[in-house]
């Protein structure tokens, strides 16, 4: 997601039914619920949205530096704080080619959800485009669907989080998502405190489930995104039809990068697909439930 200039006209906040708000505004589509034990606070999910719309404006402000490498970028004591999780998250990936864009939907969900969790719910849900922030205070729980393909309709399996898990955010990248990938991962799910590490991460893993044949076509982002943050840089357009070798080889090399992350504690776990295949770090095995 890369915020372009906000037009007030366009902007599009709205109860979309008695528990859920919607943020609908250039490139930020966000869903938010807040449940004081299980009954809806509607107003505050409103309050909320409109702490959104201020964390795209800042998003718009800070375009020019977010562009840049994360590794590359010092600290500035000016920076919005969904700026600085964005910096923070990218950095800690340790990938070089990462710009805190990687981070953006996560981010901003990870703002508005800790703004409202103080403000009296007990359960909070923020979902940007399938990057969600998730605050649980007390016996609350939440339920995720983790999907073998980003575009697919449903969920393949599901988790149930509680609060003493650590678990703050959920991110999925992957082929034929909002974002550009380099790799041939058809969903990749990764699980951490906030959602900002959950999406920085997902893009490094989805990036690494990767493998080379004629059947995987490529393009440079610029082609189709001239301001793309990533451009003279590969990402890839299709998959086809693959040896089974090929598949194992990606799953292998994104499973390879998932836990290089968990061992820096940067992320509890990941879900990775490719090609109707599916694996996932230890961590998860004895939470995830087939659907």
């Amino acid at each position: 997601m890369e915020p372009e200039g906000l037009n007030p006209d366009e902007r599009r906040l709205e109860a979309v039914d008695p528990r859920t708000v919607l943020v609908d505004c250039g490139p930020m589509r966000m869903y938010i619920q807040v449940l004081d034990r299980g009954r809806p606070l509607i107003d505050l999910a409103m309050e909320g949205g409109r702490v959104a719309l201020t964390v795209l404006e800042d998003l718009a402000r800070f375009l020019p530096v977010l562009k840049r490498k994360a590794l590359e970028i010092e600290d500035n004591a000016d920076f919005p704080v969904v700026v600085r999780k964005m910096i923070d998250a990218s950095r800690k990936m340790e990938a070089v080619d990462l710009t805190p864009l990687a981070a953006v939907a996560g981010a901003s969900s990870d703002v508005v959800a800790d703004y409202l969790i103080g403000k009296g719910g007990t359960k909070v849900i923020v979902d940007n485009g399938g990057d969600v922030a998730i605050r649980l205070l007390g016996e609350e729980t939440a339920r995720v669907g983790i999907k073998t393909e980003v575009d697919a309709e449903r969920p393949s399996y599901l988790l149930i989080i509680r609060p003493g898990m650590g678990i703050g955010g959920v991110a999925t990248s992957g082929l034929g998502g909002r974002s550009f990938t380099k790799g041939i991962a058809s969903a990749v799910t990764v699980l951490a405190e906030d959602a900002a590490l959950a999406d920085a991460a997902a893009t490094v893993i989805g990036n690494a489930a990767n493998a080379e044949d004629p059947a995987i076509t490529r393009y440079l982002p610029e082609t189709v995104y001239p301001d793309s943050d990533i451009a003279g840089e590969w990402v890839t357009g299709a998959v086809g039809s693959l040896p089974p070798a090929k598949v194992e080889e990606a799953l292998e090399k994104g499973l390879a990068q998932a836990y290089r992350i968990c061992r820096k504690g940067h992320i509890k776990g990941a879900f990775i697909a490719v090609k109707g295949r599916a694996v996932w770090t230890d961590s998860l095995a004895q939470h995830l439930r087939k659907l």
